[in-house]
C-alpha cells in the first residue's frame, strides 16, 4: 500500500522532468500528500501535460465520488481484471512524481513512520492510472489511484507492498495511450531496485494529515537511521 507522499520541488522541475512545456496551475509544496488531496499528475494527450488530480480513483460508472476514499491503490497483480480499472490501465495510464513516500513499520505494537526517498534525491515518477469523473449534474473530476506491487528487499522489512517506481527510460512507454501487452506490464511492475532507495524513521506527528511541514522529513533522533 501507499498512503502517503511528498512533492516539494518547484512545479516547473516537475515539468523539465517529464519535458511538459506548459503550466496552467500552481502548486505549494505539500510535505504530507493524504488521499483526497489533489495534486499534479503526468498524462499523455497530443504531448505530456501536468493535470491537477484527486488521490482516490472514481471509476466512470460510480454514483459517489466517496468511492474514491477505498480506492487510493491499485494493485499490480490485478489490475488489468478490476472492472474499476480495466479502462484506464488500457489507455490512462500516468505518473505521480513524489520526491518520496511513506510507510508504517510495525514496532512493539506501534506503527512507526518511515520516509523512503530515492538515494539519488532524484524526483520519484509513481505508476498511476487516471479516469475523469463526471458527476450526475455535470461536473468533472480528476481522480487517480497508485499501483503497488510486491515489496523490495528494502521495504519488504517495512511493509508487505511498496509503489511501482518507474525509471526515465519507462517513462515514455507507460504514458502511450496504447494497450500495453502483458509482458510489458510485468515488467513495469517488478519492486524497483533496493540499493536506489534509502529511508530513515520520522516523528509520528505526520501520522496527523494536517501536519504539513518540512519537519515530517527529519530523522527522528534516538530512532533508527538511514535504512539501506
Amino acid at each position: 500500500m501507499c498512503g502517503r507522499f511528498v512533492l516539494f520541488i518547484p512545479l516547473q522541475d516537475v515539468a523539465k522532468e517529464f519535458q511538459v512545456s506548459q503550466l496552467s496551475f500552481g502548486f505549494e509544496p505539500d510535505y504530507n500528500i493524504a488521499p483526497s488531496r489533489n495534486v499534479p499528475l503526468v498524462i499523455r494527450k497530443t504531448d505530456n501535460r501536468l493535470i491537477l488530480s484527486r488521490w482516490g480513483f472514481v471509476p466512470v460508472w460510480a454514483d459517489d465520488p466517496a468511492i474514491g476514499n477505498r480506492m487510493i491503490n491499485a494493485r499490480a497483480e490485478t489490475v488489468t481484471a478490476k472492472p474499476a480499472f480495466k479502462k484506464a490501465i488500457t489507455s490512462q495510464r500516468c505518473i505521480v512524481p513524489a520526491n518520496g513516500f511513506y510507510e508504517w513499520r510495525k514496532t512493539g505494537g506501534k506503527k512507526q513512520p518511515v520516509y523512503i526517498r530515492l538515494k539519488s534525491e532524484r524526483l520519484m515518477a509513481m505508476a498511476g492510472i487516471y479516469n475523469t469523473w463526471v458527476s450526475p449534474s455535470g461536473e468533472t473530476v480528476n481522480t487517480f489511484a497508485i499501483i503497488t506491487t510486491q515489496p523490495n528487499e528494502l521495504i519488504k522489512e517495512i511493509h508487505n507492498r511498496m509503489p511501482v517506481l518507474l525509471r526515465p527510460d519507462q517513462y515514455e512507454e507507460w504514458l502511450q495511450t496504447e494497450k500495453l501487452s502483458p509482458e510489458a506490464l510485468d515488467a513495469i511492475f517488478k519492486p524497483f531496485p533496493p540499493e536506489a532507495l534509502e529511508g530513515h524513521d520520522v516523528s509520528p506527528m505526520m501520522n496527523a494529515p494536517a501536519n504539513n511541514s518540512p519537519e515530517n522529513l527529519e530523522p527522528l533522533e534516538g530512532h533508527q537511521g538511514i535504512i539501506a
